[in-house]
């Protein structure tokens, strides 16, 4: 820890204790830990606000991505259909004709025969 030794912090929390003396020491210790305390809960904060913006940047570019995802199924999609309907083969026909002679008011699944 800062290259000091636990001798040598020993030392300096000694001395320190000589010459401040012992009646104003649990002042000064209590201030100290006030300060620290303070110092503890400002880094802590601080890591809180840190996470919580990692967070949103982190849920933001999920977003981007599932939105570049999906805009690229939608143009495959739309290719598909365009292809399809173009050059239709024997399962779109029969797709086609499915979609024809069933009304969408009756409920009745749709079946590939």
């Amino acid at each position: 820890m800062f290259g000091i030794s636990y001798g040598e912090l020993f030392l300096l929390l000694g001395a320190t204790a000589a010459l401040i003396g012992p009646k104003d020491l649990p002042i000064i210790a209590r201030t100290a830990g006030k300060f620290a305390g303070r110092a503890i809960g400002y880094v802590q904060l601080a890591r809180g606000q840190f996470d919580s913006v990692m967070q949103q940047s982190q849920a933001r570019q999920v977003h981007k991505e599932l939105q570049d995802t999906m805009a690229q199924l939608d143009a495959i999609r739309h290719e598909i259909r365009s292809v399809s309907f173009m050059n239709p083969g024997p399962m779109t026909r029969r797709l086609v004709d499915n979609l024809d002679n069933t009304s969408p008011g009756n409920g009745s699944p749709m079946a590939l025969s």
